[in-house]
């Protein structure tokens, strides 16, 4: 399918032909000569050579040399005719008009020739600029290219507009060999060259791209077309090269030169996404080193802490009778459950960031929730003063209720370690327009600087080090809040310590079937 813009071009040219200049030419002279028979009464005939020479010009900027000089070859023949005596007859009574003719006639030729010139010229002027205006679009096209597909495409596009013809970039490879770059798979005629199966074709791509010059020979596959071979030099190296098959009548100085300009456009488009894809490989690897060396830190301390404590205790065990036995394994307990709780969340986190959270929605009640978190927690809690604040109204929520749980849980783990004993921490829910808000107070020290950066991954405060943990229980309730839609804060409170808080969306609860309703039915 054509483009638009060719086809209004078609139908705005439709009724040129090559005869239509002569035509109106013609027209012209005879409509001048009709014109100027009023003025000999008053006007000398050799100053009404002006106007035919004025017409030759008018001729000349909208047609070719052809017609403008048949205009002035028309006029010259029409002057002798109707304006010098004896009129009515191309006999000539006084030899210096024959002057005239001749100093008409070169003029007529001349001016013709000059402004054809003109013409063609201003024509050219303006096939650039048009030409220039679709590059600087395509450079900023190329610039936005986020992978080198789409820059197989915008060349593709351009080149179909801009010459007719196709385009296909060979692309240099990690292991230094060339490969077609996003071929069209399943249609032949859309491919500029044949496969690495020809024996020909290899030669031709290496010969560009070692020696660097551009190649142009007959399209073999396409008759009427001229196959151009051009080296892809980017800034760093010679990346590839650009082969189009272009049909012969489009291909002028102007598009040869402008396909050099082309082909270094799509070179450096595709060296920056090398050298983008290289630079987030490599920081892929350092943020996956780093995350390995934060691990095997956090690991080395606080997994080998309770090992120690455990070993020493079980020791311990063995010489112990009567009530120090009992408070070894409950010690040797506590130490086991902090233990599974690390490798839990290091789990749940890998689980978490590898893969999308699944979650298993359902209208819950947020006490009983509440309530099951804190009976988790039950001796973790003991030693501080609990306070819960729950709307009577509070309705119920759509929710995975193991997650969120968990997220209950992990905030208020967290408010009982940064809390001292007997200090307060408070459950308060509170309706909001659209969701419902969750927030866990403690009383204690205020958290220092950025509260935003505890939420991610191994990040602890600089003097919490004698206080268990990995950094990344947190992390873990962002990830699970943020997929149900909702939103966890943390700030600090004026009276002295921290809140963290997250909100539910609200949505319309299912509407219940009441015992009437189904006897009913």
């Amino acid at each position: 399918m054509e483009h638009p813009e060719s086809l209004l071009r078609a139908v705005s040219h439709g009724w040129r032909t090559p005869f239509t200049g002569y035509a109106v030419a013609t027209l012209g002279v005879g409509l001048l000569t009709a014109l100027s028979q009023p003025l000999r009464q008053w006007v000398e005939p050799t100053n009404l050579v002006m106007l035919y020479l004025l017409l030759v010009v008018g001729v000349a900027l909208r047609y070719s040399r052809g017609p403008a000089a048949w205009s002035a070859v028309l006029g010259v023949l029409a002057f002798d005719y109707f304006h010098v005596p004896p009129r009515l007859s191309f006999a000539v009574g006084d030899v210096q008009y024959l002057l005239t003719f001749a100093v008409m006639l070169l003029v007529g030729l001349v001016l013709a020739e000059m402004m054809a010139r003109l013409r063609q010229r201003a024509e050219e002027a303006a096939a650039g600029e048009r030409s220039t205006s679709r590059q600087y679009a395509l450079a900023r096209e190329l610039a936005g290219a986020i992978d080198m597909s789409q820059v197989q495409r915008l060349l593709a596009a351009f080149m179909h507009e801009e010459v007719g013809g196709l385009a296909e970039v060979w692309w240099v490879n990690s292991r230094e060999g060339l490969h077609r770059l996003a071929p069209v798979a399943g249609e032949d005629e859309q491919t500029v060259l044949p496969g690495q199966g020809e024996t020909l074709i290899p030669a031709l791509l290496e010969t560009v791209l070692r020696e660097g010059g551009p190649h142009e020979q007959d399209d073999l596959m396409r008759s009427t077309h001229r196959l151009l071979l051009l080296p892809l030099d980017a800034p760093m190296r010679r990346r590839g090269v650009l082969a189009v098959s272009a049909p012969v009548v489009r291909l002028g100085r102007a598009q040869r030169s402008q396909l050099g300009a082309v082909a270094l456009l799509v070179a450096i488009a595709l060296e920056r996404l090398h050298y983008v894809k290289v630079a987030q490989q490599a920081t892929l690897d350092m943020e996956r080193e780093r995350l390995r060396s934060t691990i095997l830190s956090a690991l080395s301390h606080d997994i080998r802490t309770p090992l120690t404590i455990m070993v020493g205790q079980a020791d311990a065990l063995l010489d112990a009778d009567g009530e120090h036995a009992r408070t070894l394994v409950l010690a040797l307990r506590e130490q086991t459950m902090r233990m599974s709780e690390l490798v839990n969340n290091l789990l749940d986190m890998a689980r978490l960031q590898s893969s999308q959270v699944a979650l298993r929605r359902d209208w819950q009640s947020l006490e009983e929730i509440v309530g099951a978190a804190i009976a988790h927690l039950g001796e973790r809690l003991a030693r501080h003063t609990l306070e819960v604040v729950l709307p009577e109204d509070l309705p119920l929520v759509e929710f995975d209720a193991v997650l969120i749980e968990r997220v209950l849980c992990n905030l208020l783990e967290n408010a009982a370690k940064f809390s001292p004993e007997d200090g307060l921490i408070r459950i308060v829910a509170e309706l909001q327009t659209h969701a419902v808000r969750i927030a866990v107070e403690n009383s204690g020290v205020n958290l220092p600087g950025n509260a935003e950066r505890f939420f991610e991954p191994f990040v602890r405060g600089d003097d919490v080090a004698t206080v268990p943990g990995l950094g990344l229980g947190l992390s873990i309730c962002k990830i699970i809040v943020e997929a149900h839609g909702g939103v966890l804060s943390a700030g600090n409170r004026s009276e002295g310590g921290a809140w963290f808080a997250f909100t539910l969306p609200r949505t319309p609860p299912p509407q219940l079937e009441t015992e009437e309703s189904v006897t009913n039915e």
